[in-house]
């Protein structure tokens, strides 16, 4: 029932992931190289803002509505609605004073005429963000995904007419604009008849919503830097069209954090029920599945997108960003890391603090690091030397991650994860690659050699999985949680 449960809303973020994919490939063909690139920054500045002003919301949802009576459940929500409400304001405000200062102090900066509007995004945004938690935590996951799929949908069909209409940044603002404004109401239309409508019993924890959530906050915001002081770096010394080729190349790693997130919607909750109770070998068993199962995505994922990396990146947004793919490889070496990287223990178990010093720690010396290889390497090799800090700094985090998660479970680190089984998937993954990679040799087409690379490593990998045991494919069950409608 859980692998059911995480599949649905895997498939959920892959079908929304397929729909947006095919947003940027539009957009590099409608926008300019500099539109895009300022399209991009004004993303970013978005994603930093509002990982701090979230307030940690989506995580103190999962942590404290598995906690509560259902009679208590609405004093929750109506209290995260309404810091989220309040957050959302000051943000409005925020970027109004800051344009409106900047007309004064830098009327020529190139983001001045955006942050307005960007504000008000950004505030819409925040009121959306935590609802997808809800319907997991209601057990509505079947109406997660959809949500997911419509809200891509809505986006793939706006944003690539607004970028058609007004071919420019701005025209892309006020696209996100209309999107926004209608995920806001669909979100206020479901929670308000179901939660705000009525009175609430119980009395209001605010105190211990922000003791919990603001930690968790400026965790991910210390994360969010962390995981883009790369495109910081490369917005502040490289100009706005190699900051676009550069995005291309950074897009993925973000992207398949849908895998995790679906799995921490679904196991976190558990983990923090079984927690209160003191069932630690509970939890121990619910870590040590799930990092099996998602070593059995990340592996083969990274392998395979290794293999087709250059003819994918010029099919999908023309070879004029063909120099994204040296980026994306630096980048699929932070796939591997991503199943032992979980921090659901130590969410579950109240550990925000350790995360919130660990992030900071880490942003730290990912920006020491980024930059000492800026300025030192030469050439191409200062654009390339940003990724590779970001991805010794992340397998360093994950070391820290998984120690004090074994510290918490009371285990050896020789227990926390099947080892041996995931020795054996790394091993099956390596050898799908061989024949796949050979067709590297014949010199087909990229088109061709993009299909045909494709195709030839999933066989493969099947082939050899079933061989070494890794999966069964002759198992309804392996079937019934890959496929669980």
């Amino acid at each position: 029932m859980l692998a059911r449960k995480v599949a649905v809303l895997i498939y959920g973020r892959a079908i929304a992931f397929g729909l947006s994919l095919a947003i940027p490939i539009a957009l590099t063909r409608l926008l300019i190289r500099d539109e895009y690139g300022t399209y991009q920054q004004l993303v970013l500045v978005y994603v930093s803002i509002q990982a701090l002003l979230l307030l940690g919301t989506p995580q103190s949802l999962q942590y404290f509505f598995p906690r509560m009576e259902a009679a208590e459940r609405p004093q929750l929500i109506r209290q995260t609605w309404g810091l989220l409400g309040l957050a959302s304001l000051f943000v409005i405000l925020l970027f109004g004073a800051a344009q409106g200062m900047l007309e004064v102090w830098q009327p020529s900066h190139p983001l001045k005429q955006y942050l307005f509007l960007l504000g008000v995004y950004t505030g819409l945004m925040l009121l959306v963000t935590p609802f997808q938690n809800l319907l997991v935590l209601e057990d509505r996951a079947k109406a997660a995904m959809w949500t997911m799929i419509g809200f891509s949908l809505l986006d793939l069909v706006v944003l690539p007419l607004a970028a058609w209409l007004n071919p420019s940044a701005m025209g892309m603002l006020h696209g996100i604009l209309i999107t926004a404004t209608i995920k806001v109401l669909t979100v206020l239309a479901y929670i308000f008849p179901r939660y705000l409508r009525h009175g609430v019993s119980g009395a209001a924890f605010m105190r211990e919503q922000l003791a919990y959530g603001i930690p968790v906050g400026l965790t991910a915001l210390i994360y969010v830097i962390n995981l883009n002081i790369d495109k910081y770096l490369v917005g502040i010394f490289f100009s706005t069209t190699i900051f676009a080729v550069y995005y291309i190349g950074s897009l993925w790693f973000p992207i398949f954090g849908w895998i995790t997130q679906s799995a921490a919607q679904v196991v976190t909750p558990r983990m923090s029920a079984a927690h209160k109770e003191g069932r630690l070998s509970e939890i121990e068993q619910l870590y040590s599945d799930s990092v099996h199962k998602l070593a059995l995505v990340f592996l083969p994922f990274a392998v395979g997108l290794a293999i087709i990396a250059q003819p994918l990146i010029v099919f999908l947004f023309t070879a004029d960003y063909s120099g994204a793919v040296p980026v994306f490889m630096i980048y699929l070496l932070l796939l591997p890391s991503r199943p032992f990287s979980l921090g659901w223990v130590l969410m579950a178990s109240g550990q925000t603090r350790f995360l919130f010093r660990l992030a900071a720690s880490m942003s730290i010396i990912n920006v020491i690091l980024s930059y000492t290889l800026l300025v030192t390497l030469e050439g191409d090799m200062r654009l390339l030397g940003i990724p590779v800090a970001t991805v010794v700094v992340a397998w360093l985090s994950t070391i820290f991650v998984m120690r004090q998660t074994a510290r918490t479970l009371k285990i050896p680190l020789s227990r926390l994860c099947p080892w041996r089984a995931i020795a054996t998937a790394t091993l099956v993954s390596l050898l799908a690659g061989v024949p796949a990679a050979s067709l590297w040799v014949i010199g087909l087409r990229d088109e061709i050699l993009l299909a045909g690379g494709l195709i030839v490593y999933c066989l493969a990998f099947l082939w050899l999985a079933s061989r070494f045991g890794v999966l069964d494919i002759r198992d309804r069950k392996t079937f019934q949680a890959l496929w669980p409608f």
